[in-house]
């Protein structure tokens, strides 16, 4: 199954999780899920829908889940292939219940198209499921009936069927894929279907119904396969992207097609970040190219969480716990090709300035040259005092006990005024000030 954005995506039911590749090949990532997979859709969200046996589990952008299809009405026995049609409305392969079972894009169980028998428009194990987008049409791989079925994605009806039980062209043992290949102007020309007992891939003609070519057959070399059990076109670069047995994927140029390369860089912005911040934990948001992945780096004890992606260029990230004074933030971006980005944010981090004060009681006009202040800061601060007079500034520093701070000041002639401040490691300063005249001159 492959996005808009040419990533593919491959349920890996030993692993017990959906593997997430970039157009280039490159493992961006796995969503692991409870139970094995074994088919997956993408959404207009981003989101996957991933069968689970019992239940279609849909999953959001970011890998969680978010709601479940197959509680209730519309049970499953065991949902595999999953497609979605122009309408959103969802269309699950239930191989041992031997229908189709439909729902709304909400997720509200509608109807199951098919019944179990050998007849037009019955069921024996269908497992493979996609929408041709041209006609309209839900196309099922009936798997043990070795068959390829047609159906009209709104009215449910039975449209017709292309191949039956056998080895021969237009003849499938077992059938567990199925893919279509369109024209400039949207007419499907090509379907792709994997015979999974016959290790091939058959091309047909869609609309007439005729055989146009084996692609491959059984064996481990470069080009052969062995067992595979589901097939992807890629419009982008006219490719199928196939599901090997031997645990790879395995990729066939059609007409000329060819893996894609990318030697640049991705684009990664860091929206503007506040220079300065008086609290420990901030967001930071972010554009980046289509299809690469992000992460967030401290260099400190600040934590950045795993980023989010609001859209498929938007990302997020909360940081907690930055030091006090200098951060540096790097956002660092991988593309598909594995190609490397990194840009940088520094916030500083100033703590609130510790609590001050000075005691009351002083004098504003005195004869005594010596003065006493006094008062109370919070643990670990420093207090400094700076008094100004006409005869310049001196500098000193308080004497703290505890919480309790005490500096003998020496008053000139004249006008005194008195600074205090206090200051913990990293935090801006508080400042309270006092005046005091010294007078030692008789009146006449």
């Amino acid at each position: 199954m492959l996005d808009q954005q040419g990533n593919y995506y491959v349920t890996d039911s030993r692993a017990g999780g959906v593997s997430k590749f970039s157009t280039y090949g490159r493992l961006l990532k796995t969503i692991p899920t409870p139970l094995a997979p074994l088919g997956v859709a993408v959404n207009d969200q981003g989101g996957l829908l991933v069968s689970q046996g019992s239940y279609v589990a849909v999953l959001d952008r970011n890998g969680a889940e978010s709601s479940r299809l197959g509680s209730g009405a519309g049970q499953f026995k065991k949902a595999n292939g999953i497609a979605i049609d122009a309408n959103g409305y969802i269309f699950v392969a239930d191989s041992l219940d031997d229908n189709i079972k439909v729902f709304t894009s909400a997720g509200q169980y509608v109807t199951a198209i098919g019944s179990t028998g050998t007849a037009a428009g019955q069921f024996t194990m269908p497992t493979a499921i996609t929408y041709e987008k041209k006609y309209n049409q839900i196309v099922v791989a009936d798997t043990i009936n070795g068959r390829v079925q047609f159906f009209d994605a709104s009215s449910y009806a039975y449209v017709k069927t292309i191949g039956r039980l056998g080895s021969k062209p237009l003849q499938f043992t077992s059938p567990q894929g199925v893919t279509f290949e369109y024209d400039a102007m949207g007419n499907p020309t090509r379907m792709y279907v994997v015979d999974t007992f016959q290790s091939t891939i058959q091309a047909i003609d869609p609309v007439a119904g005729t055989f146009l070519a084996f692609i491959s057959d059984f064996g481990t070399a470069n080009g052969q396969l062995v067992v595979p059990g589901d097939v992807a076109f890629d419009p982008s670069n006219k490719r199928l992207i196939v599901t090997n047995g031997y645990g790879y994927l395995t990729m066939f140029g059609i007409d000329g097609g060819t893996n894609p390369t990318k030697t640049t860089p991705p684009t990664l912005v860091i929206d503007p970040v506040a220079a300065n911040v008086a609290v420990p934990d901030i967001t930071i948001t972010g554009t980046v190219e289509s299809g690469s992945d992000v992460t967030v780096t401290t260099g400190t004890t600040a934590v950045a969480s795993p980023v989010a992606y609001t859209s498929a260029t938007t990302w997020t990230c909360s940081v907690t716990g930055l030091v006090p004074g200098t951060n540096v933030i790097t956002a660092s971006a991988v593309d598909g090709a594995g190609n490397t980005a990194s840009q940088t944010a520094t916030v500083i981090y100033t703590l609130p300035a510790p609590s001050l004060t000075i005691n009351s009681g002083l004098p504003t006009l005195t004869r005594i040259p010596s003065l006493t202040l006094t008062g109370t800061v919070d643990a670990g601060a420093t207090v400094v005092v700076d008094q100004s007079s006409v005869s310049g500034t001196v500098t000193g520093s308080a004497v703290i006990t505890d919480t309790s701070w005490s500096y003998e000041a020496t008053l000139v002639e004249g006008s005194n005024t008195l600074t205090v401040s206090a200051q913990t490691p990293g935090s801006s300063k508080a400042v309270v000030t006092t005046s005091v005249t010294l007078d030692t001159v008789a009146p006449v």
